[in-house]
């Protein structure tokens, strides 16, 4: 698969992504690429330097700034999986910045009803898929209440849901990062009427939301044809705009939590930094994004947020 001397470690980098539930989209493309140019231009290197981190990042044609970013953060990538290995790898220390997408669309209060009343009156099913109607009311509610990403739901073993202590412990998400969370009391009820029914249809089962005894857990592109059912079902799929996604549960959590925060008058900077830790995120500057998102949506929110970002001094960054 790999030619060079850095082979093993982006063969094993690229397996720990995937056991992660986290997608290889554009790293694999840009590997095989840096892997090539290796193999050419560094036969013996199996470290990544400066040098070699840096030729490869600049020798490309397009001029695409989103290319660029792509070709800096896999050098990050590789770089930061070789450190946490025990070498002394470099890492590049900027970033490139572009033209982001639009901002997401999140469902209002009466949308977010009817896309659960959806969920709730019954999911399609599939030979592959049998339980989805049991699943899907507990999988979407777990990761609307705790802002989850849908590859974290979709990776929870049975033991990572502690239904004793009310916690969710996520291992190796985005980043690598581990964290444990609690659930709100509702949320734990609801888990643990899901799990003593699931147990018994699926008894003995390794994952939290396991579809089948043949199939061991989802992954993100069947979270999002299932989510697209329960968007037509509940006549959602094609209303004007930009269309909902699965992730959007996760901008929905905590937007609203920002708000509540703001109307509570509570110490923002201390809230914002839970929120931090809760999502899983590396930098502050990823939740300050969703800020960023709150003021767009509800301009009576925009001189309060912004004199709460000064007062942090960090610019937001799109995660």
């Amino acid at each position: 698969m790999y030619k060079s001397g850095f082979s093993i470690d982006i063969e094993n980098m690229v397996a720990q992504l995937r056991s992660s539930g986290l997608k290889v989209v554009y790293i694999d493309y840009f590997l095989h690429d840096f892997d090539g140019y290796c193999f050419d231009r560094y036969p013996d290197a199996s470290l990544l330097s400066k040098e070699i981190s840096e030729s490869w990042i600049h020798d490309m044609k397009s001029e695409s700034r989103c290319h660029y970013a792509r070709r800096v953060r896999t050098m990050k990538h590789l770089g930061e999986y070789q450190q946490s290995i025990g070498k002394n790898a470099y890492v590049p220390k900027y970033s490139v910045w572009y033209k982001t997408k639009d901002e997401p669309r999140l469902f209002s209060d009466e949308q977010l009803q009817q896309f659960f009343a959806s969920v709730d009156s019954g999911v399609k099913t599939t030979d592959i898929f049998p339980h989805n109607d049991l699943i899907f009311p507990c999988f979407f509610r777990m990761q609307y209440c705790c802002g989850m990403r849908s590859s974290e739901v979709c990776n929870l073993t049975v033991d990572d849901v502690d239904l004793s202590g009310g916690t969710v412990s996520i291992y190796r998400s985005k980043g690598f990062m581990d964290r444990r969370i609690y659930m709100s009391d509702d949320l734990l009820s609801l888990c643990r009427d899901f799990d003593r029914h699931y147990s018994s249809v699926l008894p003995g089962r390794q994952y939290f939301f396991q579809p089948s005894s043949q199939k061991p857990c989802y992954n993100s592109g069947n979270i999002v044809r299932v989510f697209d059912g329960i968007l037509k079902k509940a006549g959602l799929l094609d209303v004007k705009g930009k269309k909902f996604t699965p992730h959007g549960l996760r901008h929905l959590f905590a937007v609203q939590n920002i708000k509540k925060c703001v109307e509570a008058g509570e110490d923002f900077a201390n809230w914002m930094e839970y929120l931090c830790q809760y999502m899983g995120h590396k930098h502050i500057k990823y939740t300050l994004y969703y800020l960023h998102i709150t003021s767009q949506l509800f301009p009576v929110y925009q001189d309060k947020l912004r004199q709460l970002e000064e007062g942090i001094g960090v610019k937001y960054a799109e995660e």
